[in-house]
């Protein structure tokens, strides 16, 4: 085995060997395995259902009121999750989507497709946003920023895996009980039975063992909702005023309009054009599956790849490849060829994801985690909206339609060469922290090499701006300010 291979499993393995992460890496697996539960039940009832047509239009309403609504509880969210308790957001959120799931059990076997439907549908996803901006800004908690790669790329990777499983749990169980809206509805309380065993889950570790690391006082409801614009511009500003995470942020916001494009198109293709034994359900969970492969593929592959060129430069090479594939793969208008092109692509958006959620977590104090990870959410949700009302304007009803194609893909080059030529201008976006060596690739002013300890100003868990002008990581790692020297790519790590 390649040194390669035992650094990776010694990663794996001290990862798991610290108790902290295990417990956020319980509470994520048995969250978003009863999220794919419940979005089965989601899609099979809007989408699928013979009863109801779906047409581009209609597809994109049941997107933007799921998703436009919920954007706009994201800043809440990150008030709230720098304020209180990661883990009791964890278990009440679980709890809160129980009861949601026993109304919605209710609504489906009346047959409801209405406000009422909807508004319980979106509040359950609105919960969700807690959720995950919980479990991304409480991973820094548990994980030393060295293995922060590792831990994503796990973690992201296997909670979308859990989701796939759920939703092909939940699909499988409608098929099996005969895919009417009574088979629907008992899918959707397998989901509410589901959220009932991840609050459980959550309810183990510790208060605080997911931060905040230090509290504001509750000031009350009307108070905090007054602070929340003031608040949110200051983490706008924080954000704003860290490049590396501002522009990958860009870069994968605009692939996500892309991925917006591409999805509504998928679906309608499924949904309306490809009528043979490779579509509808079957042949989009085909995709589905095949999208979750990819994600499996770029948690292997992106670490390994980390360690030795730069996370800006991988992003960009990822993005640029998700659109040649997406043109390539996606003209011919082939259910086979789709399928294939769920696989690249679900590599494409996982690797950049993994590297972005970890500059985000570098680059972030944990006081402004909560926003910066609210922020991420809002960035995508708008984005994937706009391009999903494109798409409903500009779509056939049967998806098929080359300039489409043609634009997700440019959209995705443009995002990745856009990204990298940026990257090459700010020479922070070019340091190499290898997965598992907690290393500073500049030394930080005031340093000790035997201690790591940070100089005045900072802290080893602060990600506070150095007197010296680069960002000060968690863990006492620094990027480079502009106009430093870094180190070439041929002799870019040290170990812990």
């Amino acid at each position: 085995m390649s040194w390669t291979s035992k650094h990776w499993t010694g990663s794996l393995r001290a990862l798991l060997d610290g108790r902290g992460f295990r417990q956020l890496f319980a509470c994520r697996l048995s969250s978003q395995a009863a999220d794919g539960v419940f979005q089965a039940s989601l899609v099979s009832y809007v989408i699928f259902s013979p009863e109801r047509a779906t047409t581009a239009g209609a597809l994109a309403t049941s997107l933007a009121i799921v998703v436009l609504p919920f954007s706009v509880i994201g800043p809440f969210a990150g008030i709230v999750l720098d304020r209180v308790s990661r883990q009791r957001v964890l278990v009440v959120s679980s709890v809160v989507r129980t009861v949601l799931m026993v109304v919605l059990v209710g609504l489906i076997l009346g047959g409801r497709t209405g406000a009422d439907f909807y508004a319980t549908a979106l509040a359950s996803v609105s919960v969700n946003r807690f959720v995950l901006a919980a479990l991304s800004a409480g991973l820094p908690m548990v994980v030393d920023v060295g293995r922060l790669v590792t831990a994503n790329a796990l973690s992201v990777t296997s909670g979308t895996v859990a989701t796939l499983i759920g939703a092909g749990v939940g699909s499988g169980l409608r098929g099996i009980t005969g895919g009417g809206d009574n088979a629907v509805a008992l899918v959707a309380a397998l989901a509410a039975l589901a959220y009932a065993t991840a609050a459980l889950i959550a309810a183990r570790p510790g208060r605080f063992a997911f931060g905040p690391v230090e509290t504001v006082p509750w000031q009350g409801a009307w108070s905090q909702t007054r602070s929340v614009a003031v608040d949110m511009a200051d983490g706008v500003r924080y954000l704003w005023h860290h490049g590396p995470a501002r522009r990958a942020l860009a870069a994968l916001t605009t692939s996500r309009a892309a991925y917006g494009l591409v999805l509504v198109m998928t679906v309608l293709l499924y949904r309306n054009h490809f009528t043979g034994t490779g579509g509808g359900l079957a042949g989009l969970a085909a995709v589905v599956a095949a999208s979750g492969a990819g994600t499996v593929l770029a948690a292997v592959v992106t670490p390994r790849v980390t360690r030795r060129l730069p996370k800006a430069t991988w992003i960009a090479l990822v993005l640029v490849a998700g659109g040649v594939v997406e043109i390539a793969l996606g003209l011919p208008f082939s259910s086979p060829l789709y399928v294939v092109a769920g696989l690249l692509l679900g590599f494409s958006a996982q690797a950049s994801k993994i590297c972005v959620d970890t500059i985000v977590q570098e680059q972030t104090e944990d006081a402004y985690r909560g926003r910066a990870f609210s922020l991420y959410d809002l960035l995508f949700n708008l984005a994937f909206v706009a391009a999903a009302a494109i798409a409903a304007l500009i779509l056939p009803e049967d998806g098929r339609s080359a300039p489409v194609v043609v634009v997700a893909g440019v959209g995705y080059c443009l995002a990745g060469a856009i990204y990298f030529r940026a990257a090459m201008r700010h020479p922070e976006d070019r340091v190499i922290r290898a997965v598992g060596a907690a290393h500073p690739t500049v030394p930080v002013p005031g340093t000790s090499a035997a201690d790591g300890a940070p100089s005045p100003g900072g802290s080893p868990s602060s990600g506070g701006v150095s007197s010296s002008g680069g960002a000060l990581a968690p863990g006492g790692t620094l990027s480079a300010p502009p106009g430093t020297n870094v180190p070439p790519a041929t002799n870019p790590t040290l170990t812990t």
